[in-house]
């Protein structure tokens, strides 16, 4: 059990996770020196994530039922480790080596408390069910193990593209769309970093090759 104090720093933290988010990805893109290169070689971690977020969210149904297939058979918080996968892939384009660094540490000030609260929120809606399956299966990592990897409790569900039109996923694939697009885009037009208001900074980016 927590105090309410501990509660209260809990939804305090949860709730800046935006405003700190936008904040740090405008100091990414000042600081940012894409190459094509590094685009090309970060697109699959991206794209995994974005398969992550979708397939979670086709199996993902909040108001009948604890989920527990799909790749909530794997871990609890899927649609964390696909956010984070976008996060790292797209902070490893931006050609300074630091950025994925920070943007990991930011991570998990932002979304530790999150993950925290949705777990205390499960619980006390679904009991021991969710106590049963917290036991089996990990938050964020995988349990490799017969009983995790085994099917979750009750019928089993399929994945269905109507939950993934009707969580709005698509505003994900938009919104990487639109930032790998404009992280092209610079890489087209300041193909060096003579443009660059941080220049002196720019030591720190990742060497071409």
């Amino acid at each position: 059990m927590t105090t309410p104090r501990e509660d209260r720093l809990l939804v305090l933290l949860s709730r800046w996770r935006v405003n700190l988010g936008t904040a740090l990805t405008i100091v990414a893109m000042a600081l940012a020196h894409p190459g094509h290169p590094e685009i090309l070689r970060a697109m699959p971690l991206v794209m995994l994530g974005v398969g992550i977020r979708t397939w979670a969210r086709g199996h993902l149904d909040r108001k009948n039922r604890l989920t527990q297939t799909g790749p909530y058979r794997l871990v609890r918080h899927p649609l964390y480790v696909g956010s984070f996968l976008i996060g790292l892939g797209v902070s490893a384009m931006l050609g300074t080596w630091i950025l994925p660094v920070l943007f990991t540490v930011t991570y998990l000030v932002m979304y530790l408390p999150k993950g925290i609260r949705e777990d205390r929120y499960l619980l006390s809606r679904y009991g021991e069910e969710y106590r049963a399956y917290a036991a089996r299966v990990g938050a964020v990592f995988p349990r490799l193990s017969t009983a995790a990897l085994g099917a979750g409790a009750g019928p089993p569900i399929h994945f269905e593209w109507q939950r993934v039109i009707g969580h709005r996923e698509w505003k994900t694939w938009l919104g990487v769309a639109a930032v790998v697009g404009v992280l092209w885009v610079m890489a087209s037009v300041f193909p060096d970093a003579s443009w660059h208001v941080w220049s002196p900074l720019l030591a720190l980016r990742t060497p071409r090759t």
